[in-house]
């Protein structure tokens, strides 16, 4: 067996801090490799160096101590992006916290590097952007991609007689029927299916413009959205459909929504 270095290099966001003992802080990091708790000790304390680089939602490089049996130790940190934006604006940190939220809970330990430039770019643009509810919109269709629970909204995923519809769906805005969500079947229905299936729980309206919303922000890049205007209305639809598709598929409402700012409620 390969015994493994006592000290290691790591790079990482700082997802969550929680205090220990009197003076301790246990770190949650995403890092390109996985998801890691590191104990980072005397960060509490007003004179630590190493809790300036360790703030909530910084990128950090630092050199860690294996400790066997129990979280290893953070012994340097050096900040490569403070991002103090979602620090001192309680809009901007709100999304912030939901984005990690979301991180933490859809993926226990298991991350690679496409998860983690995700997540840098979209905390990055949040600290800057002039959009920030467009960009955890956008942000929602990709993680859920990653994570395996990516909503079908390009075709119907209502069923008849055992069969699953499966037909096409391009909503219009002369359309005058409304389009469904059904968190359980994974995806959109068709105004026939979501007629017939309004009644059960869980199944949710989707007007035209929040379904072709939806089915922009899954397939483009968010440069590409921003070009566009997002009707005030249609933004609140996106919301709650995530909102219910999401807390379905994780059995849990992220605490983060339970704070009202913006667009969150």
């Amino acid at each position: 067996m390969v015994k493994q270095p006592k000290l290691y290099q790591m790079e990482g966001i700082v997802l969550g801090r929680r205090d220990h003992g009197e003076a301790d802080r246990v770190i949650i990091c995403l890092s390109p490799e996985g998801r890691v708790d590191l104990l980072a000790k005397g960060t509490r304390k007003t004179r630590s160096r190493k809790a300036g680089h360790l703030e909530l939602f910084a990128k950090t490089q630092m050199l860690v101590s294996r400790v066997t049996g129990s979280w290893d130790i953070v012994s340097q940190a050096e900040a490569l992006a403070l991002r103090p934006e979602l620090q001192d604006d309680f809009r901007r940190g709100t999304h912030a916290r939901y984005v990690a939220e979301l991180v933490v809970r859809f993926f226990e330990r298991e991350a690679d590097q496409q998860l983690y430039d995700l997540l840098d770019s979209t905390l990055q643009l949040l600290a800057i952007d002039d959009a920030p509810d467009l960009l955890v919109r956008w942000f929602e269709q990709r993680l859920l991609a990653l994570a395996g629970f990516r909503p079908q909204l390009h075709g119907c995923v209502g069923d008849r007689e055992g069969d699953v519809c499966g037909a096409e769906l391009r909503p219009r805005p002369s359309d005058h029927l409304s389009y469904g969500l059904d968190p359980e079947r994974g995806g959109a229905l068709c105004r026939e299916c979501y007629a017939a299936l309004r009644r059960e729980p869980g199944v949710r309206r989707l007007s035209p413009s929040a379904l072709s919303w939806l089915q922009a922000l899954q397939k483009r890049e968010y440069a590409d959205l921003k070009a566009f205007d997002l009707p005030a209305g249609t933004e609140h639809e996106l919301i709650q459909a995530m909102q219910a598709y999401i807390s379905h598929h994780l059995e849990y409402r992220p605490a983060s929504l339970r704070v009202s700012v913006g667009g969150l409620s």
